[in-house]
Order: C-alpha cells, then structure tokens, then sequence
C-alpha cells in the first residue's frame, strides 16, 4: 500500500495494491478532461470513484459561494466514498486538475469484489479511518496553527515527488488565509531555503525546515 506521510505525522492511504489491481480489472473507465467535474455537491451518490490516472480536487462551496479545498487525490487513490457509504448527499465536489482516468464503484461492483476477497473490507475501513484522521488534523491546523505552520504543513501534504503543484488561490482556499498571506509566507520560506516557486508549481527544497516550521521551531 502507498501511503503518504503528512506534516502531522498521519498518513493519508492509498488503496492497497491487491485491491488496486482487482478494482482496476473490474470496470470501464471514464475520462475526464482538465477542469471537467466528476461530482457535485449535494449530488447522491450512487458510486464513489478509484483515480487510475491523474489528480483531481475535491472542494466544498458554502452558501455564500467561498470555495474550501479538502483534498488532492491521485492515482491509486478513492474519493467520494463517504457519501456512498452513508446515502446522504454529497457533501463536495470534485473537479479534475489533469487530464484525469476514473474507475466508478458501484454498490454491486463492490459486493461482487468483497464477495470474493472478504478481507478487503476492512481494507476499506483502514481507508475511511485514515480519511477521518486526516480531516481531525486539517480541523486542529485550522483552530490551532499561525498561518504559516499551516501553509508549510498543507506543501507536506501535497508534496508529490519533490514539488507541489497548487496555486496560491488554492493554498489559501485550503487554508483559510487570504492570497497575499499565502504569497508572504511563501516569500519567506524561498528566503530560508525550504522551497523554491515556479508558474503554479512549488519546489520543496528542505522538508526538515518545514517541518520545523509546522512545529513553531
């Protein structure tokens, strides 16, 4: 199983690989372009969705039309499963990044899958506790963390082979700070050698000094 190891010591899991190979033969697969939506908020959800190829963001809108992103999902990843599990409208949205590949699970797909391999169900549950326990942390960054302990965690989280690939809206849409906090902070972690920027890309040059900086060193 990949797993990926955020600022707070927690791991965001991806779904096993004997799981990941039965869910990849199970299915057809849906393409998404650049942008295009998977899913809409308030949507019930009849499925939820295996990423086999690209990223995709899942987002929440409120009333008043502010946009908080929840998650970058990638391959080997599943998203929207909450929904599925519960029958409540969903509550995000997701939209893909890239040119992205999904695989939709279906309530039968899943049965015929855990009918035959009955312990993958409780690889899914390691998969939902691992969802909570990451939310529980974006809630705690959020009441507890300055600003930039925060932004530093989030390019932790969203590291994916040396870089992040967000943009200032979207850290400070995660976040809950505004753009030019985001660009301050930024400005002072290129000073101090963690990261470096390039055109909607981020280039993580010290994770040590990140992560000091999300414990407040």
């Amino acid at each position: 199983m990949e797993q990926r190891v955020n600022a707070y010591g927690h791991t965001n899991s991806a779904v096993h690989e004997n799981m990941q190979s039965l869910i990849e033969q199970s299915g057809s697969v849906r393409k998404y372009a650049k942008d295009e939506i998977i899913y809409l908020q308030g949507d019930t959800a009849q499925s939820f969705c295996y990423i086999k190829k690209g990223s995709v963001k899942v987002y929440m809108n409120s009333v008043d039309g502010n946009e908080k992103t929840l998650n970058t999902a990638r391959h080997g990843e599943i998203i929207g499963e909450g929904a599925f599990f519960d029958k409540k409208p969903r509550v995000s949205s997701a939209k893909a990044l890239t040119n992205t590949e999904v695989i939709m699970i279906d309530k039968k797909r899943l049965t015929d899958i855990i009918a035959q391999h009955p312990t993958l169900a409780f690889e899914l549950l390691e998969i939902l506790a691992n969802r909570i326990r990451l939310l529980s942390s974006q809630l705690d960054s959020m009441t507890f963390m300055q600003a930039d302990a925060r932004i530093a965690g989030l390019l932790l989280e969203s590291e994916h082979n040396g870089s992040v690939a967000i943009t200032h809206e979207e850290i400070a849409n995660t976040v809950g700070v505004s753009r030019v906090t985001v660009s301050k902070a930024l400005s002072r972690f290129a000073k101090a050698g963690c990261i470096s920027t390039e055109y909607r890309r981020i280039l993580i040059k010290s994770r040590e000094l990140l992560k000091k900086i999300v414990q407040g060193d």
